[in-house]
């Protein structure tokens, strides 16, 4: 279905609605205990297994709309442009305001209400999405001491089934 630098996703012939995604261990316990703390912003969790190939583990996790987060993202990075908080055509992306700026920046309340005043949908999906990060963040100081970004990039976000945007990989 879909790689990473440290995992593959594979789909499930049985359960259209889960995902498979492995990798190392010492690569899984980076978001396993984080994954599991917080259903309400990861994929839930219903399993964790060994595979067949020494070291490699799978985790059995909620299947999420990731196509449906793409679109939202296009469209959020294409009203970042028209406001000037981007520039799409020389390939910035919400990504580098993230890395650059920092979720709670200043710089975020400023480009929130430019995008409000220009794009009512996209300033809520902006909203959104940084309410997302600053969750996935908590979390994950919370379960690993570790106070860094979360690897907010296009492909590691998606809806579960009944909408919630959730994270996919930290």
């Amino acid at each position: 279905m879909g790689r990473g630098i440290e995992h593959e996703i594979y789909s499930s012939e049985k359960k259209p609605n889960v995902v498979f995604k492995v990798g190392e261990l010492d690569v899984i316990n980076e978001w396993y205990e984080v994954f599991k703390s917080d259903p309400d912003i990861f994929p839930i969790v219903y399993k964790l297994g060994r595979t067949k190939t020494k070291n490699f583990y799978y985790v059995v996790l909620e299947k999420l709309d990731t196509q449906r987060f793409e679109n939202d993202w296009d469209d959020m990075e294409l009203s970042l442009e028209d406001v000037g908080a981007l520039d799409v055509d020389r390939g910035e992306s919400f990504t580098d305001l993230y890395t650059l700026e920092g979720a709670s920046s200043e710089k975020f309340i400023e480009i929130g209400k430019l995008l409000k005043n220009h794009d009512k949908s996209s300033y809520d999906f902006f909203i959104k999405f940084l309410t997302l990060l600053k969750k996935c963040e908590r979390a994950q100081n919370k379960i690993l001491n570790k106070d860094t970004l979360i690897d907010a990039h296009k492909y590691n976000f998606g809806y579960s089934e009944d909408g919630t945007l959730k994270c996919l990989d930290l």
